[in-house]
């Protein structure tokens, strides 16, 4: 008796199709024909997540052993003509004749900030009245700071940013176009190592050994905390 090969070659893909481990594993099928991978199943990488099976074909997403693509790293580009800043991450402390007072530089619209391993103050009117910086804006002259006898200025209250605000996570700042005298001496800048800036139009002095002594303020940071006193 003559048989033909044909049912015996569907019979044996077929066999092959529903007990090949990538089409076939074991679990439940829901009302639409899917089921979640069983813990097994996905111990055994033959699934991932839920996925449907029609006629015994596996229907979804086949498991990938492919490295996922590292984020692109966006270089940091500095606009021409400016250098960048940072903010502290120390508490500056302001020495009033009742205590110590911490700024919560963080919050302030002119926040000090670090160029070159170097604090700088802002020279903005509530700063100038606090360390008691005679400040002196002409055309015609440029910036002229003072050192005065006063004592530490207290109880001025300085301009912050809203609180559901936060300081830029970039800060640029750059030299003053302007002239700028300290006891009327006029200050090289281009020259300075470590020279005055601008930042948010607010003239930042740096609070430099010789930059202090002529403004008679004394700076020190020690655990974790600058303090500056006069």
């Amino acid at each position: 008796m003559r048989f033909s090969k044909l049912p015996i070659l569907v019979s044996i893909v077929l066999a092959v199709l529903l007990t090949s481990p990538s089409f076939a594993h074991p679990g439940k099928l829901d009302k639409y024909g899917g089921h979640e991978c069983s813990y097994e199943a996905l111990m055994k990488r033959l699934c991932k997540g839920y996925h449907s099976h029609t006629g015994g074909f596996f229907i979804g997403e086949f498991p990938s052993n492919e490295p996922t693509a590292p984020a692109p790293v966006i270089e940091e580009v500095i606009p021409e003509g400016h250098v960048k800043v940072t903010l502290p991450t120390f508490r500056i402390l302001i020495n009033y004749e009742s205590g110590a007072s911490d700024a919560q530089n963080s919050t302030l619209k002119y926040p000090f900030f670090m160029y070159n391993d170097i604090i700088y103050a802002p020279l903005n009117y509530d700063m100038c009245s606090t360390l008691t910086i005679e400040s002196n804006w002409s055309n015609e002259v440029g910036l002229s700071l003072r050192k005065t006898d006063a004592k530490i200025g207290q109880g001025v209250r300085f301009q912050r940013i809203e609180a559901s605000s936060a300081q830029p996570a970039n800060m640029y700042a750059h030299l003053p176009s302007f002239n700028i005298y300290v006891n009327d001496t006029w200050v090289d800048n281009g020259k300075e190592e470590y020279p005055f800036l601008v930042y948010n139009d607010v003239t930042y002095y740096p609070m430099t050994w010789n930059n202090n002594n002529k403004f008679g303020l004394i700076t020190g940071l020690k655990d974790n905390r600058f303090d500056i006193s006069k």
